[in-house]
C-alpha cells in the first residue's frame, strides 16, 4: 500500500526519494488526474445515485473539449460494464444504516468513478478487502476484464485465494522493509513464479497448493537461510527487468517528446468557475436530500422557539416583563449555539468526500470552501425564519415595523455566524470528537461575557478591557435589545412599585420631585400626601443604559456581526486551503 500510494502522488507523509518514470518521463502535472486510484475504503457521497456520481467525475476528469453528452455516452457504457444498470438511478446510501447499494456494488462503484475518467493506469489498493470469497471473484474477474480491454492495473492484495491469483499477469513482491523478492510474469498457473523460487533453493510447491500462500510461506520462513531479496539481485530475472527500463527510458529519449501524457499537462481538467458551479450544485442537492438532517434543524428551531416563547408568554410593558425581554432575547442567542453541534458532523462528512475526490484533482479547494460554506446558508435562512415567526409574536416583542425587521435581519446574521463558527472550529479539527471538545472553549466565554449574565460595569477589570469587546453576542444582544426597548413606555405593576411616606403637609411631587426629575423612572401618584408610589423605570432606555447600551449603535452593531461572519469564513477557507496541502 505504502509503495502504491508513493507511485500515485497520494503519499502524504514521509520522504520520498528516487525517479518515478510514466514511459519514460517524468510524471506530468495531470498525473493523479488521468489514473485511478481506487481506495481500499469505500468512500462515497450517500445523497447521489450512482449515475450522478459517475457523471460528477466524468465531468471533472476527462478533458473540457469533449462534449456532455459524450461524456454522458461513455458513463453509460461503464454502467453497463461494472452491471450496475438496475441500480443506476438509486441512492448510494450508508453501509452503516444498510440502506442504499450492497458493500459489492460500491466497490464496483469505486472502479467506475475512477474508469469514466479514462485512466492510463488503474490503481487499485486491496480490492477484495472487506468482501466474502464470491464477491472478491467478481470484483477480480472484472479487472481481469478490463485487463483484457487494454487497461493497465496495478493492484495490491494480500493472501489471495488460487481461483484470484491466477487473474493476474505479474507480480512485484515485497518483504518486510520494502525488499523486492519477485518482479516478473506469473506464467500459466503461476508456474514461472514456483519455478524461479524453486531454482534458488526453495522446497518443491505441493501440486495443491495456493502458489501465493506458498510463496508467503517461503519468503517468511525465519528457518530459511536464503536471502531472498539479495537472491533476486543477482538473478536473471532482475537483470531482464533491469534491462527493460533502461530500453523504455531510451526510447522516451530518441523520440524527443513525452509519451507520459501526450501534452495533456493541466492539474485540473476544468476551470475553477466550472468547478464551483458543479460542486455547488453537487452539494446543494445533496443537503436537500439530507431530509433527517434538514427535519432536525428546523425541528430543533421550532421546539426551542415555542420552549422560549411560552416561557416567556406575551410580555407587556411592566418593569419587570424589561427583565424578561432580555432574558428571552438572550436565550435566543444561547440556543443558537446548538446549530454548531449540527452542521460540524456534517461539514467533516464532506470534507471526507472532498479528500477523496481532491486527491484525483477533481476540483480544487476554492470549489469545495464555496459549496460547503453558502450551500448552508438558504436552509439556515429558511430555519431561522421559522424561528422567529415561532418566537417574536409568541413573547410580544416590539410591534413596530422597523423594530421587527431589525430583529429579524440580526437573527438572520447571528444565525449565519453560529453556523459559520461551528464550520471555521471543524475545519481545524482532525474529527467530529475533537471539534466537540473546542467548542465549549470558544462558545462559553463569548456568551459569558456578552453583558447580559455580567453587566460591563460589573465585570473584571482584564474581561471587561478586551474580551467584552470581542464577544460578537455583545453585538447582537445589545444591538436586538436596544432596538426592542429604545422609546417603549414602562407601567408598574401594583406590586412592582417602591413605597414611601412624605413628611407631613408635603405631596409626592414637592418631597421626591426634584430627585425624581434626575432619576430614571416616575412616581405615579405625584399629588398624594401617603404612600407615595415610586416606579424604577419610565422607559425601556433607562433599563439598557444601566447595561452600558445605547439605541445609536444597533446598525454599527450589525456591521460589526456581519464582520464576525466574514472572519469565520475567511479562517474555513483558509483551514481548507490548508487541509488541500496536507492532502498532497
Amino acid at each position: 500500500t505504502t509503495l502504491l500510494d508513493a507511485l500515485s502522488q497520494r503519499k502524504t507523509i514521509g520522504r520520498l526519494d528516487g525517479t518515478m518514470l510514466m514511459n519514460g518521463a517524468p510524471q506530468p502535472r495531470s498525473f493523479r488526474r488521468i489514473t485511478g486510484y481506487c481506495e481500499q475504503l469505500d468512500v462515497h457521497n450517500p445523497h447521489a445515485t450512482v449515475r450522478e456520481a459517475l457523471r460528477f467525475s466524468a465531468y471533472l476528469r476527462q478533458p473540457a473539449h469533449v462534449p456532455d453528452s459524450e461524456k454522458n455516452e461513455y458513463v453509460e457504457r461503464v454502467i453497463f460494464l461494472l452491471g450496475l444498470t438496475d441500480i443506476a438511478d438509486c441512492l448510494v446510501g450508508e453501509p452503516e444504516t444498510g440502506e442504499g447499494i450492497s458493500l459489492e456494488e460500491r466497490k464496483r462503484l469505486t472502479i467506475g468513478l475512477e474508469l469514466v475518467s479514462k485512466p492510463k493506469i488503474l490503481f487499485l489498493d486491496e480490492p477484495t478487502s472487506g468482501l466474502d470469497a464470491q464477491a472478491s471473484f467478481k470484483i477480480v474477474h472484472f479487472l481481469r476484464r478490463l485487463a483484457a480491454e487494454g487497461q493497465t492495473i496495478l493492484c495490491t492484495i494480500h493472501q489471495p485465494s488460487a481461483m484470484l491469483f491466477e487473474q493476474f499477469d505479474r507480480l512485484l513482491l515485497l518483504v518486510r522493509g520494502g525488499h523486492t523478492v519477485y518482479f516478473g510474469d506469473l506464467g500459466t498457473d503461476a508456474q514461472s513464479l514456483i519455478g524461479y523460487f524453486e531454482r534458488n533453493g526453495a522446497p518443491k510447491c505441493p501440486p495443491t497448493a495456493n502458489p501465493a500462500e506458498y510463496i508467503l510461506d517461503v519468503v517468511g520462513s525465519r528457518a530459511a537461510a536464503i536471502d531472498w531479496p539479495q537472491a533476486w539481485l543477482q538473478s536473471p530475472e532482475h537483470n531482464a527487468a533491469a534491462s527493460e527500463i533502461s530500453r523504455i527510458n531510451q526510447i522516451k529519449a530518441a523520440a524527443g517528446a513525452d509519451l507520459g501524457h501526450e501534452g495533456d499537462d493541466l492539474v485540473y481538467a476544468r476551470s475553477h468557475m466550472y468547478q464551483i458551479r458543479l460542486v455547488t450544485r453537487r452539494m446543494f442537492l445533496s443537503y436537500w436530500r439530507n431530509i433527517e438532517y434538514n427535519l432536525t434543524r428546523l425541528a430543533l428551531q421550532i421546539m426551542c422557539a415555542l420552549i422560549v416563547g411560552f416561557t416567556f408568554y406575551k410580555l407587556n410593558d411592566s418593569a419587570t416583563d424589561l427583565q424578561n425581554k432580555v432574558f428571552a432575547i438572550f436565550e435566543c442567542s444561547v440556543l443558537s449555539i446548538l446549530v454548531i453541534n449540527q452542521v460540524q458532523p456534517e461539514f467533516l462528512r464532506q470534507r471526507q468526500y472532498y479528500g477523496r475526490e481532491a486527491s484525483t484533482n477533481q476540483y480544487g479547494w476554492r470549489a469545495f470552501a464555496f459549496a460547503i460554506i453558502f450551500t448552508e446558508w438558504p436552509f439556515s435562512f429558511v430555519t431561522n425564519t421559522v424561528f422567529f415567526v415561532s418566537f417574536y409574536w409568541t413573547v410580544g416583542l416590539n410591534s413596530i415595523g422597523d423594530r421587527i425587521g431589525y430583529f429579524y435581519i440580526a437573527y438572520i446574521i447571528l444565525g449565519l455566524f453560529s453556523l459559520t463558527l461551528g464550520q471555521a472550529i471543524a475545519a481545524f479539527s482532525p474529527n467530529d470528537f475533537i471539534a466537540a471538545l473546542l467548542n465549549p472553549i470558544f462558545t462559553s466565554m463569548i456568551i459569558l461575557l456578552c453583558g447580559v449574565t455580567i453587566p460591563y460595569l460589573q465585570m473584571p477589570k482584564f474581561w471587561r478591557s478586551w474580551m467584552y469587546w470581542l464577544s460578537p453576542y455583545h453585538y447582537y444582544v445589545e444591538g436586538v435589545i436596544t432596538n426592542d426597548l429604545h422609546g417603549s413606555q414602562v407601567s408598574c405593576r401594583r406590586n412592582e412599585f417602591f413605597t414611601f411616606e412624605p413628611p407631613s403637609n408635603q405631596t409626592c411631587i414637592e418631597y421626591a420631585g426634584s430627585w425624581a426629575s434626575r432619576a430614571a423612572g416616575y412616581i405615579n401618584n405625584p399629588e398624594s400626601t401617603t404612600a407615595c408610589e415610586y416606579c424604577s423605570y419610565k422607559v425601556g432606555d433607562e433599563f439598557y443604559q444601566a447595561l452600558s447600551w445605547t439605541f445609536d449603535n444597533r446598525w454599527r452593531n450589525m456591521g460589526i456581526l456581519i464582520g464576525f461572519v466574514a472572519f469565520n469564513v475567511v479562517f474555513t477557507v483558509l483551514m481548507i486551503k490548508i487541509f488541500k496541502v496536507n492532502k498532497r
